[in-house]
């Protein structure tokens, strides 16, 4: 793929940001293009290498693609949160000023209370709170002032850690390669070229089967949401410090009125707090080192909407392959299964055999099926 367009895709990408408090339709639009630009980029085939085995036989056979957590991948920089320490001490400096405390002395002459507020609570517990704190003394206003201060320096540190096992948790994805013809590919994720991979056509907006599926509108109201990215290479990590302090505000909020009494409280925190850039996490996602560069990846990310999809080790989307290309080592028992397979599904098949020539390319010779 060409740098060019690459440095388009990254620059568009980075100037979109996806509040989570906006509607699906205005999300689409603002995204739009993003989804042009990647559907120009597409190539007409992206291949997914696999090892034998009876799963990976399986899921070929069903049409299932395996999609993953960021945590159980080979990298263990990828879908890393990086922040800015600096930024974080900006952040941090102005609750060492006289002004923060100031800021909180001024809550005992808070008159008005916010309307959201007023439509979530009822008024006599507010008003109750509120005179609570305007009874304070000022020295016990200083003292909260001060503990207050101490709670996020003790925390910080450690809340960001979980955060960044959060992500790599939460997000999943699927990894193809442009490069069907890269003896590394083969020998690092086909078991040296014993395995196999398969060819899949992502292009006008084909990423999954459930556009296509019967039930979808009626009996399924899960279906799985797609998109997918280029990965970006470079020398230097994604700087996600502004997504970082967003997350640990959130969890300092929940945490606050947690401790308040208010436990169910996430609704009321995406109103007064939402995310300010929902895709930020693919962003942080398509992110490596250009170490990598030579596997010229790319990552079809999924999500859904049940609530046990977030804790799967490992969930599925459906997607049919349009070839299967067999590793020039593939023992003959494995070869038969999977010509087999291709067979009833009607799609070409593969082997790989060494380039004569004096480039370091492997070559994909069509078989009788």
């Amino acid at each position: 793929m060409k740098n060019s367009k690459i440095k388009e895709f990254e620059t568009v990408l980075e100037s979109i940001k996806i509040p989570s408090n906006m509607g699906m339709e205005q999300q689409t639009q603002l995204m739009r293009p993003i989804s042009t630009i990647v559907e120009d980029m597409l190539p007409s085939r992206l291949y997914r290498f696999r090892q034998c085995s009876e799963r990976n036989f399986d899921a070929f056979y069903k049409n299932q693609i395996w999609v993953s957590r960021g945590s159980d991948v080979n990298d263990d920089y990828d879908t890393c949160l990086y922040y800015d320490s600096k930024k974080i001490k900006e952040w941090l400096q102005p609750l060492h000023d006289e002004k923060f405390y100031l800021n909180i002395l001024n809550l005992k002459s808070t008159q008005s209370i916010p309307k959201l507020i007023k439509d979530l609570l009822p008024d006599q517990e507010i008003e109750k709170r509120l005179k609570i704190i305007q009874e304070l003394s000022q020295q016990d206003i200083e003292k909260f002032a001060f503990d207050f201060k101490k709670y996020i320096q003790d925390n910080l540190s450690k809340k960001l850690n979980e955060i960044t096992s959060l992500i790599q948790q939460g997000v999943k994805f699927a990894c193809f390669s442009e490069n069907i013809g890269s003896a590394m590919m083969w020998g690092h994720y086909a078991e040296n070229g014993t395995g196999f991979a398969l060819g899949y056509d992502f292009r006008n907006g084909k990423l999954n089967n459930c556009p296509e599926c019967h039930q979808l509108g009626k009996e399924c109201f899960y279906p799985m949401l797609c998109h997918i990215y280029p990965i970006i290479y470079n020398n230097k990590r994604y700087d996600a410090t502004e997504y970082a302090l967003y997350m640990f505000r959130y969890w300092l909020l929940s945490d606050i009125l947690c401790k308040c009494g208010f436990i169910n409280n996430s609704k009321w925190i995406n109103e007064v707090m939402p995310c300010p850039d929902n895709s930020m996490l693919s962003k942080i996602a398509i992110h490596k080192s250009s170490e990598w560069k030579p596997e010229k990846e790319w990552r079809l990310f999924c999500s859904n909407y049940r609530q046990d999809f977030f804790y799967e080790a490992h969930s599925v989307v459906k997607k049919n392959s349009v070839a299967i290309y067999l590793g020039s080592r593939i023992n003959s028992i494995n070869e038969k299964i999977l010509k087999d397979i291709a067979r009833e599904k009607g799609i070409e098949c593969y082997k790989m055999e060494l380039n004569k020539s004096q480039v370091y390319k492997l070559k994909p010779v069509k078989q009788k099926l």
